[in-house]
């Protein structure tokens, strides 16, 4: 859309200037220019937006909450209030909207309450049920996008609208590439040595097929996603935990064989990134191994990233990531609630709330993963169930231009156990109901 804002501030800060882009350019789709000096303010073209208690004649007024200006960390005290139907914070009494939605998208967004004390998870992690969007019922809603679209209707009229920029990205975690190959010589004899004392004798033939390459390994999916992506005309981006054997890092050897040529091959029709160890939990010299390892077997440089298990230490772990180049970052969701764990469906710049800077990374929500309906820790739903809870997130996600980001995993696509029975079929279905 050709259209332009115009902002008048009495002053500036890095989380008003940080705010703004994420509200006009990245969920709203629309350049801003932004004025201290009210004369050239009332001369400049586009919509007028009063960001400021003055009063300013042919201008939108927004009253600034205080914590746009503010330059600590401290308990925030919000109530959730309702504007056309979608919940708000950053509440004003006076101007042209009943809330602040500059202030609002900086608290949602640049995820102020986790840098607050809060009670973690067992893996270390900011849990779905603390957060501000979830206690307040719209965990399920980009309520930032809404008001991007919303004030989008006001200001340049009824036709606004932003269904245009839907994209949806499907992302693979590879935490386990192979069930029975490259997994070394110890813990291929010790598997072995189980499957006989448990009279398991299915498991060995599938086992000794895989090892002698008398069949393909089940959880080796790659063929049949390509196959299904390109058919559909969808994007794929897979992570790779490439790391030492332990409790939580379960995946192939770094040095296997069998699984360089499997990873160059998927190289050759799909982008991947780096899935840091659980054992490296974030540490700078660690996730730095790992990604060069895959680095040297892929023949290509990594600028992609998830944490397994998303385990993230706000803001340590994105100043890591940084530090070794990663250029966008895949973690921000829940594990165990589907749902905008931002506040938004769109990609944003990095925003460091200890340092009130923005640095260069880009932060790629996603909307859920597989685990989340099949694994009976969570929602334990079976396939149907869960392909209709899925499909429900597309109209949501394209009404309001977003990018709807769904997590998979490629054992999840061999129904090898009975929790993954029917789940080819699901992928199929979404991302055909998904596509652009």
């Amino acid at each position: 859309m050709d259209a332009l804002i115009s902002i008048y501030t009495q002053q500036q800060s890095p989380r008003f200037r940080w705010a703004a882009k994420v509200l006009f350019q990245h969920a709203m789709g629309i350049e801003f220019n932004v004025f201290t000096d009210l004369e050239a303010f009332q001369l400049a073209p586009g919509f007028k937006i009063n960001y400021s208690p003055a009063t300013v004649d042919d201008a939108f007024q927004i009253l600034p909450h205080k914590l746009i200006w503010e330059q600590d960390i401290v308990e925030q005290e919000f109530y959730v209030g309702n504007w056309k139907g979608i919940p708000t914070l950053c509440q004003r009494q006076i101007g042209d909207l009943p809330f602040d939605p500059l202030a609002a998208t900086f608290f949602l967004v640049a995820r102020y309450e986790e840098y607050l004390p809060f009670i973690a998870d067992a893996h270390g992690r900011f849990p779905a049920t603390e957060s501000f969007a979830y206690l307040n019922g719209f965990l399920d809603r980009p309520v930032v996008n809404e008001w991007a679209v919303t004030l989008g209707k006001i200001w340049f009229g009824a036709q606004f609208s932003l269904e245009d920029r839907y994209n949806y990205l499907t992302t693979v975690d590879i935490d386990n590439l192979f069930a029975f190959k490259g997994k070394g010589a110890l813990r291929t004899i010790g598997a072995l040595v189980k499957d006989v004392f448990a009279f398991d004798f299915k498991a060995m033939r599938m086992r000794l097929g895989a090892l002698w390459n008398w069949r393909r390994d089940p959880y080796d999916t790659f063929r049949k996603q390509r196959n299904w992506n390109k058919t559909v005309g969808v994007e794929a981006l897979y992570f790779m935990l490439f790391a030492d054997f332990g409790p939580k890092d379960r995946n192939v050897s770094p040095y296997s064989t069998d699984a360089a040529i499997t990873l160059r091959e998927i190289a050759d029709w799909a982008q991947m990134g780096i899935h840091p160890s659980y054992a490296s939990d974030s540490v700078l010299e660690q996730v730095g191994k790992e990604r060069d390892m895959l680095q040297e077997v892929i023949r290509r440089p990594i600028f992609q990233s998830r944490q397994h298990y998303l385990r993230m230490r706000t803001p340590h772990t994105y100043r890591n990531l940084i530090e070794l180049g990663i250029k966008d970052e895949y973690s921000m969701g829940y594990t165990e609630q589907p749902g905008f764990r931002a506040s938004i469906a769109n990609a944003y710049p990095f925003y460091d709330l200890e340092l009130e800077q923005e640095l260069p990374l880009t932060i790629h929500p996603f909307v859920f993963m597989d685990v989340t309906y099949y694994d009976a820790n969570y929602l334990g739903m079976d396939a149907q169930a869960s392909l209709e809870a899925m499909v429900q997130w597309v109209p949501k996600v394209k009404a309001v231009g977003g990018t709807l980001i769904s997590v998979w995993h490629n054992r999840t696509f061999s129904e090898f156990e009975p929790q993954w029975q029917g789940w080819a079929e699901v992928y199929k279905s979404l991302i055909h109901a998904a596509k652009p």
